[in-house]
């Protein structure tokens, strides 16, 4: 191959950003690439954001999530500050939504997730997390707030906002009730005040319909954390795509009949077993953006792509005040009976999160260097 390859990453992520740096590292593996490769990103945000830090912007603990594109980006991806709508895969194009095209050799759709249009309110990106912080910083104390989700997003929104308002009254609904066989987590949202109600919440009115059938009035602030949407590219451009949305891909990560087009992220699934373990997160959205892009410098050199192996190490919480719980996994993302909580798995979630901004960054400085991708090194998840 001669001449320079573009790459056309969509989407500035976590998963965005490490295949954007990935894809200016010499070599894929023990592969060196055989032409320059120039790497474009599209993504209309003004800096890159922190997602798993939204829930503190949202208790009004941080001001803000985001960082500078240069704290995480390497210099020669050339950014594009825009949204797209369509990927023309048979001409070889992303469509934005001013009408401009950005022709690629090669895509990475790696667009992620947000919440629903019809949410009420969301900690899905720092101007959804903005709106929340104001809803409850006009609160009376006394007033109420419910969380929608016993997931971990919907832990941490409702710790954060119990330490920094604990005038309010925090309720978490979810069908399933409090997470099962975690105690430490139960007791800790039993200090803050927090009530963990089994039932399920209408996402128009806001009401919570508890399992034994009764409605409780709807609380002034209802945070959404579950059901998560993906953005409709894939869908409107004519790629496969499941019953929810997702970009369909292989286990190298390519959408099938189109070789050129790889996916990663939030809004990708991965047919196949190596993928089926696979759940919305910074943990694995990290080695996905690295894996597309090997995926795709492999082509570019003319190799087969190797398929998918990214595994989990662990769930960890932020349960505030510098409280966390760690809940060790197997690889499959199955529970280990091994946990921590405290101030000692405060610690980890926090050295964690600040990690995840580190490989960004070291990966923008040497390209190739995250090896969180396969092997025996698996993520942990933030």
């Amino acid at each position: 191959m001669s001449g320079t390859v573009r790459v056309v990453v969509v989407g500035g992520g976590y998963a965005g950003v490490m295949a954007a740096n990935r894809l200016l590292a010499p070599r894929s593996g023990r592969v060196r690439v055989p032409a320059p490769v120039d790497v474009v990103l599209v993504d209309p945000a003004p800096r890159f954001t922190e997602r798993i830090r939204l829930h503190e912007v949202a208790a009004g603990t941080r001001a803000s999530a985001g960082r500078d594109w240069s704290d995480v980006l390497h210099p020669r991806v050339r950014r594009v500050a825009a949204r797209a709508v369509r990927v023309d895969a048979g001409a070889g194009h992303v469509v934005l939504a001013d009408g401009q095209d950005v022709p690629y050799d090669h895509l990475v759709l790696a667009v992620g997730s947000g919440a629903r249009a019809d949410a009420l309110h969301s900690v899905t990106d720092q101007a959804a997390a903005e709106r929340t912080r104001d809803a409850l910083a006009r609160l009376a104390p006394g007033e109420a707030v419910t969380v929608a989700g016993a997931g971990a997003t919907g832990l941490e929104v409702a710790c954060a906002v119990a330490v920094a308002r604990p005038d309010l009254v925090v309720t978490v609904v979810d069908p399933g009730g409090a997470p099962a066989g975690e105690p430490a987590i139960a007791r800790r949202l039993a200090r803050l005040g927090v009530t963990v109600l089994a039932g399920t919440v209408d996402r128009g009115t806001g009401v919570v319909t508890g399992d034994d059938g009764r409605d409780r009035p709807a609380a002034p602030v209802t945070v959404w954390t579950v059901g998560l949407a993906v953005p409709t590219l894939a869908a409107d451009s004519g790629l496969p795509v499941t019953a929810d949305g997702r970009l369909l891909v292989d286990e190298t990560l390519t959408v099938v009949g189109h070789d050129r087009v790889v996916g990663a992220g939030d809004a990708v699934a991965v047919a196949g077993p190596r993928g089926a373990h696979l759940r919305m997160s910074c943990a694995a959205a990290l080695p996905l953006g690295a894996r597309a892009a090997d995926t795709v410098l492999a082509r570019v050199a003319g190799v087969t792509p190797r398929p998918l192996d990214v595994g989990f190490a662990a769930v960890c919480l932020d349960l505030g005040a510098g409280h966390g719980h760690v809940r060790l996994v197997a690889r499959d993302d199955a529970r280990r009976p091994w946990s921590v909580s405290g101030r000692a798995a405060g610690w980890v979630k926090e050295g964690i999160c600040r990690a995840t901004v580190s490989w960004l960054a070291a990966e923008a400085r040497t390209p190739g260097r995250y090896r969180g991708v396969a092997g025996p090194r698996p993520v942990a998840a933030a």
